[in-house]
């Protein structure tokens, strides 16, 4: 085992994983990865624990890269997105150390959403729809293994894994429509707590810390794309991108700076909305804070530069509710 100066682990977990991923209903969340030898810059074995909050409010249209006014009320018996989606989400993540080459991570997602748009009824006044709930998500189970790169300063490795169907898909919305009372209405797929979706990850990292000096780089990419699906849907493949540094401002504080890329392809399915997936170029700074020698505060603000959504082919002015920008904050301690 060895051990590396406060800098290097800051970098790690700062990196947003970033996941700006964007639907009508607006579910975008942004989330930190603090697996630290995910990134290379720990072989300490052992067990590494990371429990973070993320925010993100999700009330700005877009259809394309532009903003857009909502549809005005004409009776269509559709949903109107003009109003917001708040998405919080509070992650455990568990990260083990099986040997200087070998680790195994588990990720839980408790997801706290609440959804609210205009109902266009044609047999009454539009009206108020609400979904909110607190729900466990879709758990990931990650294993990782590093490359022997000869250098403390420098290395890399695959990440490769599932993202379970863990997660509910059977939220509905409030009240429902009154022209089927009796029938609850479904709140949107890319909405639930879970996709109903087994997917694939796969992703590989470098990094290097440059001798001599407070600077460090790390550069991620990930892949996730479904496998198993149901209930005829599939969610987009999506490829996020990461570059990152990070200076090492005093001993114990060091500032944080990523440039995260994030791609998802349009869901398809019988049930899916076709208005989806999109891509996003973000700015994320950030500080970490070393409370003791095994554990770490962090925070980081994820800013959007460029957003665009898809459309539903059908309807061009159809558009997305997205979120300029996200909050991260979190602790991760070492055992």
């Amino acid at each position: 085992m060895y051990k590396i100066r406060s800098g290097a682990i800051a970098a790690a977990i700062a990196l947003l994983a970033s996941n700006p991923a964007t639907s009508s209903c607006g579910s975008v969340f942004c989330s930190a990865n603090t697996s630290w030898d995910t990134q290379g810059l720990t072989n300490d074995e052992g067990l590494r624990v990371d429990l973070r909050y993320s925010y993100a409010k999700a009330d700005k249209l877009r259809a394309g890269s532009s903003k857009i006014a909502t549809n005005a009320p004409s009776g269509s018996d559709e949903e109107i997105e003009n109003k917001r989606t708040i998405n919080q989400v509070v992650n455990f993540d568990a990260d083990y150390s099986i040997n200087s080459r070998w680790n195994i991570a588990l990720g839980v997602p408790l997801v706290i959403r609440d959804h609210t748009h205009t109902f266009d009824s044609s047999v009454s006044d539009p009206f108020t729809q609400q979904a909110a709930f607190t729900a466990l998500g879709d758990v990931r189970v990650v294993g990782k293994y590093k490359f022997d790169t000869g250098s403390l300063l420098s290395g890399g490795g695959i990440r490769f894994g599932l993202k379970l169907p863990t997660g509910a898909i059977n939220k509905t919305m409030t009240p429902p429509d009154p022209s089927n009372p009796t029938t609850p209405y479904a709140l949107e797929r890319s909405s639930q707590p879970g996709t109903g979706s087994t997917d694939a990850i796969l992703g590989v990292y470098y990094f290097h810390n440059l001798p001599g000096t407070h600077w460090g780089w790390f550069a991620s990419g990930q892949m996730q794309s479904a496998i198993a699906t149901r209930d005829h849907y599939r969610p987009g493949r999506e490829l996020t991108f990461d570059l990152g540094t990070h200076y090492e401002i005093t001993p114990a504080l060091n500032g944080l700076l990523q440039l995260n890329a994030h791609y998802r392809q349009r869901d398809s399915g019988s049930i899916a909305n076709l208005a989806s997936g999109g891509h996003t170029l973000s700015l994320s700074p950030g500080l970490s804070y070393a409370l003791t020698p095994k554990t770490q505060l962090y925070g980081v603000v994820q800013i959007a530069l460029r957003q665009y959504v898809n459309t539903d082919p059908a309807d061009p002015a159809s558009g997305q509710l997205t979120a300029p920008r996200s909050l991260v904050l979190g602790v991760s301690h070492r055992f």
